[in-house]
């Protein structure tokens, strides 16, 4: 009569014990291990759990060789001045580390970055520039109320003072220390040389005389998509002549009446000798207009104005298309010769 009785309690005893033994098995690490493993499984998949999940080794880290660490160029900057770096090619990446810095590729130049302080003082920080050319240049900043040195010539050929674990600025290359403007595609120092020589080639493309002052545009130069037009100024009077501007424009070749006159003003990428403006008594002063090529429409031509700043000296001068067709190209560029006629005339 007792037999089911006991058969029931014999049951529950068996359940306890096992239940006992699952939760045994459950806090060795193999069962923590597996129990946050299936935690962790999406659900309805199924993941294998290796026994030894939590003996396996962290991920294994690579160590820098001294080839792989970029040295820096120190560099200190003001508030107060501009740092110019130059670069031998056009600067197609700036990154500063720091608000404390200010920096900006130069107006008009493509391989010229100006840095300067954004207020007294700041923290050590660093400035990295990338150049078209693929190299990368590291620098690390500093804060000098008086830098000692405002230009660095990051081409080649230049020597400058390392410190300790720094790079020298130098190489075997040709020497690059000149601009590349962005409206160009010959270097400034080019656009010189080739202006000089410009001047000194014979042929007249037109000349007028007024008021014992004579304009003479040379003949016109050609090189690399670029034209150059020499103009030379002769004041043969007792009194300065202060030029006020010169204009090129298109305009029509004849002009009917009751029509408005349509003219198309070109501005030059740059002029040779363009901050004199002044012509002494019984002097003479040369220039080069320089412009990405162009041509004439038929029926119109170019107009060269030369006017006096408070005065009524002005000479217009007029080219037709066969002057820019004949345009003879340069031989070359002696830099020696170059270098000594830039802002002599």
């Amino acid at each position: 009569m007792h037999k089911p009785f006991l058969s029931v309690s014999a049951a529950l005893v068996l359940a306890v014990l096992n239940a006992s033994s699952v939760l045994g098995q459950a806090n060795t690490p193999q069962g923590r291990a597996a129990r946050a493993a299936s935690m962790r499984q999406p659900k309805g998949q199924y993941v294998d759990v290796p026994d030894n999940q939590d003996q396996q080794e962290a991920p294994k880290m690579l160590t820098y060789s001294e080839s792989n660490k970029m040295a820096s160029y120190p560099l200190f900057v003001s508030d107060q001045k501009t740092t110019h770096l130059v670069f031998p090619f056009p600067v197609t990446y700036v990154d500063l580390g720091s608000a404390g810095l200010i920096a900006a590729k130069a107006t008009g130049a493509e391989n010229i970055v100006r840095v300067k302080a954004a207020g007294q003082r700041f923290a050590e920080t660093n400035m990295t520039v990338l150049t078209s050319d693929g190299k990368l240049y590291s620098f690390v900043v500093n804060y000098a109320r008086d830098p000692k040195i405002l230009s660095l010539n990051l081409g080649a050929g230049t020597t400058a003072v390392r410190s300790a674990g720094s790079p020298a600025i130098a190489s075997t290359s040709p020497v690059i220390n000149e601009a590349i403007l962005s409206n160009s595609p010959i270097p400034q120092g080019n656009l010189d040389g080739y202006s000089v020589e410009a001047l000194t080639s014979k042929g007249t493309a037109d000349s007028k005389s007024a008021n014992q002052l004579s304009l003479r545009a040379g003949s016109v130069g050609y090189q690399n998509e670029t034209l150059f037009f020499p103009l030379h100024i002769a004041n043969k009077s007792n009194v300065t002549y202060d030029i006020d501007f010169v204009k090129f424009y298109i305009q029509d070749k004849k002009v009917a009446k009751r029509t408005a006159e349509q003219a198309l003003e070109i501005a030059p990428i740059y002029v040779y000798n363009g901050a004199q403006k002044k012509v002494d008594a019984q002097g003479k002063l040369e220039k080069v207009f320089i412009f990405k090529k162009f041509t004439i429409p038929d029926k119109k031509q170019l107009v060269i104005e030369l006017y006096e700043k408070g005065g009524g000296r002005n000479i217009k001068l007029t080219l037709a298309n066969s002057d820019l067709l004949k345009a003879h190209t340069f031989k070359g560029i002696a830099s020696a010769v170059a270098a000594g006629s830039v802002g002599s005339r």
